[in-house]
């Protein structure tokens, strides 16, 4: 009998590492929202790295960096997450 629970049933090594990489991302758009918050150790690191990028990108910047956030969710299925956190651009 497996040890595993249930909802890891038939997981791949790919689907565990897209999941992590989306920990990742909400936690650099957790830490772009709200400077100073404490991210769980073993996403801290990456996400803070990644929080200039997501920060570039919820501020409605079409640059390298707000591109390279939306490249990384793209990867990792949470793209939608982060289109919704995004502010909406403003009208001049």
């Amino acid at each position: 009998m497996s040890q595993e629970p249930p909802c890891r049933a038939r997981v791949t090594p790919a689907d565990l590492a897209r999941e992590a990489d989306r920990a990742v991302i909400y936690g650099a758009v957790l830490a772009a929202q709200r400077p100073g918050v404490r991210l769980k150790p073993a996403i801290a690191e990456p996400a803070l790295a990644l929080v200039p990028a997501v920060r570039a990108y919820l501020n409605g910047d079409d640059g390298p960096l707000a591109e390279a956030a939306l490249a990384y969710a793209r990867a990792c299925g949470a793209e939608a997450f982060l289109t919704a956190k995004r502010r909406p651009a403003r009208e001049g």
